[in-house]
C-alpha cells in the first residue's frame, strides 16, 4: 500500500507539501499541484482519514442512531443517509441503540470515536438524555429524526407532520362514506407516533364523526416490537366486537395495519368491502400483500438524505444555528379503502 512519503519521492517534495495539496491549501503552486496529483493517482494512494482526523479534528464518520435496525423504515431511511454520505466523501456508522447498551452509553463511545456528527431517531426520549443531547449538540452536529422532539425543542431535525397527515387521512375515509372510525395505536413507549394519534382524534372532530373508545385498540406493552403480531392482535380484536364495528381503522404504522388485514382476513371480514385499512411509513411490503395497503407515505429516503445533507453542512461550517425540515405526508390508494362515492357492503 503506497504511503505518502512514496506520493512526496515521485512528486519530488515535501511530505508537507503533499499534505497541503490533500487538505486543499490555495498556496500550493498549480505545477506542484498538478505533480502530486498524478502520483497520488499514478500509485492509487488513499490518505489515511485516520491521520487527518488528527490533524482537522474530523474523522468523515457520521453516526446513525436507530431504535432498531430489522424496521424496514429505518432501512430505507438509511439507504438515503448513505446516498448523500457516500457522495461527499463520509461513512456512516449505524448503531441500533435498542439492545442492552443505553443511549448515553452509546453516545459516548460514539464521541471516544471522535465521530463528526449524529442522526438522531428514536421510539421515546426521556428528559435527562434530552437535556444531554442538547448539551453534546453545541459540540458536534446532531440532527433529530422525530416529531415530538422537533416541535418541542430548538435543535435541528427533520420530519414527517404525523399530526396533520393523519387529519387527511381521516377527512379521505369520510369521503369514502366512512363514518365509524377506529385507530390502532402503538405501544406507550412509542411516543414516536403519539402526535398521528392526536390527528386522528381532532380530525373526527374536524369531520364531525364520533370517537368511540372501543373502536381505539392500543398494543401491549409487552408485545415488544413485533408488530405484526401486535396488528394481528389488533384484528382479531375489531371481528370479535359483536354488533357494531367500526367500517374503517387507521393504524400508527404499517406493519400494525398489515397484520390487523391478515387478521381480518382469515375471519372472514372483507378489506376494504366491510372494513377499510389504512396505514402509515408507506414500506415497501405494503405494496406487496393482498390486498395492497392504502398507507400515508413519508419521503423516507429523501428526509435521510435531506439529514444527511444538513448535518454535513453543518459539520463543515461549524455552524451553531437550528435548522428544521419538515415534510407533509402523502395518501397512497391502494386496494384497502373503498373509492371515494362508494359505500362499504350493508
Amino acid at each position: 500500500m503506497a504511503t505518502i512519503f512514496d506520493v512526496a519521492k515521485i512528486a519530488h517534495v515535501s511530505k508537507s507539501t503533499v499534505s497541503r495539496v490533500i487538505n486543499g491549501d490555495p498556496r500550493v503552486k498549480p505545477e506542484t499541484k498538478r505533480a502530486v496529483e498524478d502520483a497520488i493517482a499514478q500509485l492509487q494512494y488513499s490518505p489515511s482519514y485516520f491521520a487527518k482526523g488528527i490533524r482537522t479534528g474530523q474523522t468523515k464518520t457520521i453516526a446513525f442512531l436507530v431504535p432498531e435496525y430489522t424496521n424496514m423504515f429505518y432501512g430505507e431511511m438509511f439507504n438515503g443517509v448513505e446516498d448523500m454520505a457516500v457522495r461527499e466523501g463520509y461513512m456512516v456508522m449505524v448503531c441500533n441503540t435498542g439492545n442492552a447498551i443505553s443511549e448515553k452509553e452509546y453516545v459516548n463511545e460514539l464521541l471516544k470515536r471522535n465521530i463528526d456528527g449524529i442522526i438522531y431517531n428514536t421510539y421515546g426520549v426521556k428528559p435527562a438524555m434530552m437535556r444531554y443531547l442538547k448539551q453534546i449538540s453545541e459540540e458536534i452536529p446532531i440532527i433529530f429524526m422525530d416529531e415530538v422532539i422537533g416541535k418541542k425543542e430548538n435543535v435541528s431535525c427533520v420530519y414527517t407532520d404525523g399530526y396533520l397527515s393523519t387529519m387527511q387521512g381521516v377527512h379521505f375515509l369520510k369521503k369514502t362514506g366512512c363514518k365509524k372510525i377506529g385507530y390502532i395505536r402503538n405501544m406507550d413507549s412509542i411516543q414516536a407516533t403519539e402526535s398521528r394519534f392526536e390527528g386522528f382524534k381532532d380530525g373526527l372532530k374536524e369531520c364531525g364523526l364520533p370517537y368511540l373508545p372501543q373502536f381505539v385498540y392500543q398494543c401491549p406493552a409487552e408485545q415488544n416490537t413485533d408488530y405484526m403480531k401486535a396488528g394481528i392482535q389488533a384484528g382479531t380484536y375489531f371481528a370479535s366486537l359483536k354488533g357494531e364495528r367500526p367500517d374503517a381503522l387507521m393504524t400508527a404504522i404499517d406493519l400494525l395495519a398489515i397484520g390487523c388485514v391478515t387478521a381480518l382476513c382469515n375471519t372472514g371480514i372483507h378489506v376494504p368491502e366491510d372494513i377499510s385499512v389504512i396505514g402509515y411509513d408507506n414500506i415497501s411490503l405494503g405494496e406487496l400483500t393482498c390486498p395492497a395497503l392504502t398507507t400515508i407515505a413519508q419521503p423516507t429516503r429523501e428526509m435521510g438524505k435531506i439529514a444527511a445533507e444538513m448535518l454535513i453542512e453543518q459539520i463543515r461550517k461549524g455552524a451553531k444555528e437550528k435548522t428544521k425540515k419538515i415534510f407533509e405526508g402523502e395518501i397512497i390508494v391502494r386496494q384497502t379503502t373503498r373509492q371515494i362515492g362508494r359505500r362499504g357492503r350493508m
